[in-house]
C-alpha cells in the first residue's frame, strides 16, 4: 500500500520481481501475519507521539499527511470508522486558543471532544480547529462539535465574570491610583464582554430557560460607573435607546428615557441579554424599589423637579397593593419647610421653601393655610394627586394635628339683640346648612340635633383661641367659637362684632366631620348672603327652606304727603333680602316680619296694571316715558320689581356720571352668544321661529337706554341679583345694613367679593361633573307641565324632554372609545353601521370635544359622543355627564373644523354645564349659561389662537 509510505514506522516487504505477487502467495503471507493496512492503534500512537514533540521538532508535513490519511479512513465505510470512538480523548488535532489573561492566540493540540470548529467560540477561551486546515472536513470525520453546549457556555461565562471581578478587586486592593492602568483594565474587560455577549447572541435559539436560570440571580453584566467597572444583575441595567433626531418635541417616552438614563445603568442592545432579562426601560415597580432603597441618591441624580414628577407617576398608579411598614418608615417623600413667610406666602409651596426627604408621618397636608403659618412644619406639595398619595402612605392633615381650644374671657350675656338675631338666622338657614349638596365633606351623624332648639347662643366679651402643635402653642383672638357643655347641649359664643368666617368655622366644626377653609367660607356665605343672592347663585333656596312670606307691592300713592312712605315700602318690596336683614337686626325672624304682612296686596285686573305703572312713574319721573314699554301688557309683580331695580340702577349710574367718572363696575353681565342656547340643544322648528323673532327684536332695541334696560331684562333675575350686594361681612349688634338696597353705593371690594363667590360656585358646579355610564342610557320621554313663569314650550305650555336609548359602540379600537379615550355610543339600531363607516368623523369630533373639555378643566370620562339620526337633540346632560350628538358635527362642521365650529360647541358645553345647577330651561339656567361661558372665555380665547 503506497499510502503507508507517510508513516516512518511502517516496514514494507520487498518482492524481487516487478510482476507483482501472485494471489496464492499473498494469501499465504497474510496468513503468516503480514498486513496490508496499518492498524488504527499504530496510527494514533504515532500521532500522539508527534503531538508531544515541541513545535520545532515536529515534522509538520509528515504530521499533516498522517492526519489526512486518518480522516480519509474515518469516512463512510472507512477502515477506522468503527474503532475511532475509543480515541476521541486523544489530543492529536491542531487547534488555536485565545489566552483570556493576555489576549494572545496560542497553538495547541486538542482531542476531538475538547475542541470546536466554529472560530467564533475562541472569544470565550475555547480551543478551535486551526483555520489553516480543512476544518469542516476534519471536524465531520473526527466527530468534532461546532460550538460548545449551552451548559458549557454558561459555565465559561461565570468563570469569565469571576476572573474579571478578581482582577478589579486586585487592582483596587493594590492601591490602584494609576488612572491610566484603571482605564486600561476597564477598557479590556468591557471589550471582552462585548465580544462574549455578541457571540452568545448568535446562540440565543439554543438556550432554554433552565439554562439561564442561574444568570437571572447573578450580577454578570459589566458597566462603567464613576470610572469603575461594576457588574449588575439583569434587573439593574437597561438597554440604551437609539437617539432620534426627527422629533423636536419632548414626549412622555423621552421623559421616561431620561429617568432611565439618570437612575439606572445602560448598555447597548443585545439579544442574549434580552433573553436573560435585561429590559428596554424599568417598570414603575423597579423605579419605586430604587427610591425606597436609595432615596437620597435618586434625589441627587434627578433633582427636585424630576423627583417630584416621579412621585406624581407613582401617586397616579401606586406599584403596591397595600402600604407596608417599610414604605411608611422610608424617608422617600418630598417635604417642604417654608422659611421666609413674607416671601413665600404668595407663592406655591416648594418654590420659596427648603425641601428635604422625610417619612410620611413627618409631613403634613395643608388643608388650612392659617394653621400651617402658625407653626414650622414640613408640608407636602399642594397637588391633589400627591396629597392623596401622601395621605395613603400615612401623612395627616394640618387641621388634624393642630389642636384647638377656646377660652371665653370676661362677662357673658344671653338674650341680647345680637344673640336673638343670630339665633333667628340659624333657624332660618338650618336646612341650607345641613343640605348634603352644599359640601363635599360628610356631615356628622348628630349634625341635625346640634342645630336644633338645644343650641345656645351666648354673647361674650372676649374669646381667645389656643392652637397647639407638638410642643408649641399660640394664642389668638377670635370672634366666635363653639363649646360642648353637655352631651345634648352646645353653646356658640359671639363677641360684639363677630366675623362671618369665624362663625362659619365654628358651625362647620359642629356639623362636619372635617371642616376645611372652603367649608367655613361656604357656611359663612350661606349665613351672610341674602336669600335672593343665594337663589341666583344656584342654591336650592325655595326647595330647602320653608316658604317665607314676601312683602307685596304697595297700592298707588294717592295723597302727595304719603309719597315718601310709599317709595320706601316699594324699595322693601323690590328687595326682600333687605327686609330679611332688617328683621334679623331687630331680633325677628323673616317669616314673622310685620312690615311684610301689612303690605297691601296687588289690585286685580286693569287697576293692578295702572297701579304698577303709576307707582314707577312717580318713583322715577325722569324715566316715566319708558315705564309703559318696559312693563308691557298685564305685568306681574315680579316684572314690576325687575323694572324698578333696573330704573334705580340707571338713575344711580346717571348720578355717578354727573359727579364724575369712577372706576367701578356697574355689575351688568355681558351676553356672549348671539343665538339662543336652548335652540342649539333642542333644535325644533317651533323653537327656531321663536328664537329668530326674539333675536330680531333684540337687535332693533339694542341701542340707547332702552337697549340697556332690555339687555338687563333678558338676563332675568340673574342680572338683577348681580346688582345686589352679598351682605355685610359682620353682624352688628343693633343694626344691619340693608344689603339689597340698589340705591346704596357698593364698594369695589364688595363687588369683587361677590364676583369671586359666584365664580367659585360656578367652578365647583362645573367640576362636579360625573363619569359617563359605561352601560349607556335608557330614559323615557318626560313632559314637564309645571314650568317657571315666563317660560313657554309648544302650544300647550309644556316642555318635553326627549327619550334617550344609548348603547356602547365597540368601534375599531375594541374598547368602546375613540382614539383619545372618549366613550362612544349609538342611539338607534340603524346608527351602528353609520358609526362603523364614518368613525373617522368620530375621531375628528373627539379632538374638538377633548380641547373644549380642557378649557372647562373636565376629565374625558365626563363626556361622551353618540350618534342619533332622529330627533332634534344636539346634546344633553344626564346625571352631570355630557353627551354630544355626532350628527350635528357631521352636518355642520365636519368639512371645516375652524373657530366657528369651536365657538358653536363651546356654547353647547356651557349650556349643558349650566344644567349641573338648574334642570329646567328657565331664567336661572340662561343666566348660569352666560356666566359659565364668560368665566371660561379667556381659556377659550387661548384655544382659538391655536386653531388655524
Amino acid at each position: 500500500n503506497d499510502k503507508l509510505e507517510i508513516f516512518p514506522f511502517v516496514r514494507f516487504l520487498q518482492w524481487p520481481t516487478s510482476e507483482g505477487m501472485p494471489k496464492s502467495q499473498r494469501d499465504f503471507l497474510m496468513n503468516l501475519g503480514v498486513r496490508v493496512d496499518v492498524p488504527l492503534s499504530s496510527v494514533m500512537s504515532f500521532m500522539e507521539g508527534e503531538c508531544k514533540k515541541k513545535e520545532g521538532d515536529r515534522d509538520e508535513k509528515v504530521y499533516g499527511s498522517a492526519l489526512d490519511y486518518l480522516t480519509q479512513q474515518l469516512g463512510p465505510h472507512g477502515l477506522y470508522e468503527k474503532d475511532f470512538s475509543r480515541y476521541k480523548s486523544v489530543k492529536f488535532l491542531p487547534c488555536i486558543r485565545q489566552n483570556l489573561e493576555t489576549g494572545d492566540v496560542i497553538k495547541e493540540m486538542q482531542s476531538p471532544a475538547a475542541c470546536y470548529y466554529n472560530p467564533s467560540s475562541i472569544i470565550m477561551g475555547f480551543s478551535t480547529l486551526d483555520p489553516q486546515l480543512d476544518t469542516l472536513h476534519i471536524a465531520t470525520r473526527t466527530k468534532c462539535s461546532k460550538d460548545p453546549s449551552c451548559h458549557v457556555l454558561i459555565k465559561r461565562l461565570i468563570q469569565l465574570v469571576d476572573i474579571s471581578k478578581a482582577k478589579v478587586d486586585h487592582f483596587e486592593k493594590a492601591g490602584g491610583s494609576d488612572d491610566k492602568e484603571r482605564e486600561k483594565l476597564k477598557e479590556k474587560i468591557l471589550t471582552l464582554f462585548e465580544a462574549v455577549f455578541s457571540y452568545l447572541a448568535s446562540r440565543t435559539s439554543d438556550f432554554a430557560k433552565r439554562d439561564l436560570a442561574v444568570l437571572t440571580k447573578m450580577a454578570f453584566v459589566p458597566s462603567e460607573s464613576r470610572g469603575q467597572v461594576i457588574f449588575y444583575h439583569p434587573s439593574q441595567i437597561f438597554f440604551k435607546k437609539e437617539s432620534s433626531s426627527t422629533t423636536q418635541e419632548t414626549s412622555k417616552d423621552d421623559v421616561g428615557d431620561s429617568l432611565t438614563e439618570t437612575l439606572f445603568q445602560q448598555i447597548q442592545y443585545n439579544a442574549f441579554l434580552s433573553l436573560v432579562g435585561v429590559k428596554a426601560e424599568p417598570s414603575l415597580q423597579e423605579i419605586f424599589d430604587l427610591m425606597i432603597e436609595k432615596p437620597d441618591e435618586v434625589l441627587d441624580s434627578l433633582g427636585e423637579a424630576k423627583y417630584k414628577m416621579l412621585l406624581r407617576r407613582i401617586a397616579s398608579n401606586p406599584p403596591f397593593n397595600h402600604v407596608t411598614k417599610k414604605i411608611q418608615s422610608c424617608p422617600f417623600l418630598l417635604g417642604y419647610l417654608v422659611i421666609d413667610e413674607e416671601v413665600a406666602s404668595g407663592d406655591e409651596v416648594g418654590q420659596k421653601a427648603q425641601y428635604v426627604l422625610a417619612r410620611a408621618e413627618d409631613i403634613f397636608l395643608v388643608d388650612n393655610s392659617f394653621l400651617r403659618r402658625q407653626f414650622p412644619m414640613l408640608v407636602s406639595p399642594m397637588e391633589q394627586t400627591l396629597e392623596e398619595f401622601y395621605n395613603k402612605i400615612g401623612s395627616k392633615y394640618v387641621s388634624e394635628v393642630v389642636k384647638k381650644d377656646f377660652e371665653v374671657q370676661g362677662p357673658t350675656w344671653a338674650d341680647t339683640p345680637l344673640t336673638k338675631s343670630f339665633a333667628s338666622r340659624i333657624r332660618e338657614r338650618r336646612p341650607l346648612l345641613l343640605s348634603p349638596t352644599n359640601s363635599s365633606r360628610p356631615l356628622l351623624p348628630n349634625a341635625a340635633k346640634v342645630l336644633d332648639d338645644q343650641l345656645e347662643i351666648i354673647q361674650a366679651d372676649k374669646i381667645q383661641a389656643k392652637y397647639s402643635f407638638e410642643r408649641s402653642s399660640k394664642h389668638l383672638k377670635v370672634t366666635c367659637c363653639s363649646k360642648q357643655k353637655t352631651r345634648q347641649k352646645t353653646t356658640i359664643y359671639l363677641t360684639s362684632d363677630p366675623d362671618w368666617f369665624d362663625i362659619g368655622s365654628a358651625i362647620g366644626a359642629l356639623i362636619l366631620q372635617r371642616c376645611q377653609l372652603e367649608d367655613a367660607l361656604l357656611l359663612s356665605q350661606l349665613l351672610e348672603s341674602p336669600l335672593e343672592t343665594l337663589r341666583y347663585r344656584g342654591f336650592p333656596v325655595d326647595r330647602v327652606l320653608r316658604p317665607v312670606s314676601k312683602p307685596q307691592l304697595p297700592p298707588p300713592p294717592e295723597p302727595a304727603e304719603t309719597k315718601l312712605a310709599t317709595h320706601a315700602e316699594t324699595k322693601i318690596a323690590n328687595h326682600p333680602e333687605a327686609s330679611a336683614s332688617s328683621s334679623i337686626a331687630e331680633g325677628k325672624s323673616p317669616e314673622t316680619n310685620d312690615q311684610g304682612k301689612n303690605s297691601a296686596g296687588p289690585n286685580p285686573g286693569n287697576k293692578r296694571e295702572e297701579g304698577f305703572e303709576s307707582i314707577l312713574k312717580q318713583m322715577f319721573p325722569s324715566c316715566s316715558a319708558d315705564v309703559a314699554g318696559l312693563l308691557g301688557p298685564n305685568p306681574t309683580k315680579e316684572k314690576a320689581r325687575q323694572v324698578a331695580n333696573l330704573l334705580a340702577t340707571k338713575m344711580a349710574d346717571d348720578k355717578k356720571m354727573q359727579d364724575g367718572p369712577k372706576n367701578e363696575s356697574n355689575g351688568d353681565s355681558s351676553t356672549l352668544a348671539s343665538q339662543s342656547i336652548n335652540d342649539d340643544h333642542v333644535n325644533g322648528p317651533d323653537n327656531n321661529a321663536n328664537t329668530n323673532k326674539e333675536g330680531k327684536g333684540t337687535k332693533k332695541r339694542s341701542s340707547g337706554f332702552m337697549g340697556k334696560v332690555l339687555k338687563g331684562l333678558h338676563g332675568g333675575v340673574g342680572n338683577v341679583s348681580k346688582g345686589v350686594g352679598s351682605g355685610t361681612r359682620q353682624i352688628k349688634q343693633n343694626t344691619l345694613l340693608p344689603a339689597g338696597d340698589s340705591n346704596t353705593p357698593s364698594s369695589p371690594e364688595r363687588d369683587a367679593s361677590t364676583q369671586q363667590s359666584l365664580e367659585a360656585m360656578l367652578n365647583q358646579a362645573v367640576q362636579s361633573s360625573r363619569s359617563v355610564d359605561n352601560a349607556g342610557i335608557r330614559s323615557p320621554e318626560t313632559t314637564i307641565t309645571s314650568l317657571p313663569q315666563g317660560l313657554e314650550r309648544g302650544d300647550n305650555g309644556c316642555e318635553i324632554i326627549p327619550s334617550q336609548d344609548l348603547r356602547p359602540f365597540k368601534g375599531p379600537h375594541g374598547n368602546f372609545k375613540s382614539r383619545n379615550g372618549i366613550k362612544v355610543f349609538t342611539g338607534a339600531s340603524d346608527a351602528a353601521p353609520f358609526l362603523a363607516q364614518n368613525f373617522n368623523a368620530v375621531e375628528r369630533f373627539s379632538v374638538v370635544v377633548q380641547h373644549l373639555a380642557t378649557v372647562f378643566k373636565l376629565h374625558l370620562r365626563t363626556v361622551a359622543i353618540y350618534y342619533q339620526p332622529n330627533g332634534h337633540t344636539i346634546a344633553f346632560n344626564s346625571n352631570k355627564a355630557l353627551y354630544f350628538n355626532l350628527r350635528y358635527f357631521c352636518n355642520l362642521h365636519q368639512d371645516r373644523v375652524d373657530s366657528s365650529c369651536y365657538s358653536y360647541w363651546y356654547m353647547t358645553f356651557a349650556h349643558e354645564l349650566a344644567h349641573n345647577l338648574v334642570s329646567a330651561h328657565n331664567k336661572e339656567h340662561g343666566s348660569f349659561t352666560e356666566s359659565i361661558a364668560s368665566m371660561y372665555l379667556p381659556d377659550f380665547v387661548k384655544l382659538l389662537s391655536q386653531i388655524p
